[in-house]
Formats: structure tokens, sequence, C-alpha cells
């Protein structure tokens, strides 16, 4: 298979046959993608991830390289799992916040975890800040305010933080469908 995978790719950079041998890419690779989305259904419907990957397998095949003796579907994960975060990102909230700052929100939170179980205790901005490195004290407390925000969204219940409200969410859940479908 995985060889089939580069020989696709060739032709549909070759221009020969493009979207019959795009589909057949995808549908070859369907169990594989599914694999690469699944932390993601949590936030998104199937579907709508599905679609997303298509796109970021469009953009591996326009980006593969076959002299680095990759195999093609190693490096698409890369192109659709960034193109299913993208989605989700410019997507999932009502309030869209920059990748920059979720990435400072997650570098705070695994810092207030790890001060936490060395000290027992909280952290102020300053401490938050020299722990983390290359945020100032500022905007650390700009962050906290943002993840603020985003735990109001995904409040989390564990004790360290690692598995949140819609981690356990059913992903399939279909309100509308089985509102139409019930009977009076």
């Amino acid at each position: 298979m995985a060889h089939d995978n580069e020989i696709l790719v060739e032709k549909i950079r070759g221009g020969f046959s493009v979207a019959e041998n795009m589909q057949s890419l995808y549908e070859g690779n369907l169990p594989l993608i599914k694999k690469f989305i699944k932390p993601y259904t949590a936030y998104e419907c199937e579907a709508d991830l599905l679609q997303e990957s298509y796109f970021g397998l469009w953009e591996a095949v326009q980006h593969y390289e076959t002299s680095k003796n990759v195999q093609f579907m190693i490096y698409a994960r890369y192109w659709i799992v960034q193109s299913v975060q993208r989605y989700l990102e410019n997507c999932g909230s009502a309030v869209r916040i920059p990748t920059h700052t979720k990435a400072k929100i997650s570098r705070l939170r695994k810092a207030t975890s790890q001060l936490r179980q060395g000290t027992g205790q909280g952290a102020d901005s300053g401490r938050h800040s020299g722990f983390i490195g290359r945020i100032s004290g500022r905007s650390a407390g700009d962050t906290r305010l943002y993840a603020r925000g985003s735990q109001f969204r995904h409040p989390p219940i564990a004790e360290d933080n690692s598995l949140t409200l819609a981690d356990t969410l059913q992903a399939n859940l279909s309100v509308e469908n089985d509102t139409v479908n019930k009977k009076l």
C-alpha cells in the first residue's frame, strides 16, 4: 500500500486524472486518516473533520518530496492534523483565540500544574513567567484571562487538568435527528 501511495502522488502531481487519483488516495487511506483525527472527534463531528482531512491530504500531495525516502502517509499525517487543528481553531469557538496565545495557555497550565506539584501551592504571575520563560508577567496575566475563558468552555474535571468536560461528551450526539424521529 505504501508504494501505491507514492505512485498515486506522482500521478496527481503530474496532472494525470487528478480527481480520480485523489479519491483513490483518500479512500485507500481512510482507516489511517480516521486514526489521525480520532482525538479531535470530541470537538467536531467526524464527517466535517474527514472533509478537512481531505484538504490536508491535498496539501501533503503538493509538498511531498519522494527524494526524502519517507512514506507518504507518514508525511501526510502532519498536513492532515494541521488542517483539522486549523479548522477547529477557526470554527470551534464563539471567540477566536490566536494560535500563539493558545500555545501560551498550554504552557501556563503546564507550569501551574508543575509548580503545584513541586510546592503544593499556586503561583503568582512572577513565578509563572519565571518558570515558563519567554512570557512577561503582564503577558502571563493576560494569558490567564484567555485561559479562564477557554476553561469555561472546557472545564477540567480531573485534578491534573488532563481531562475536560468536552472530552467526555458523546461525539455523535444528534439532538436534531432524535427530536425529529421522536414519536409524539
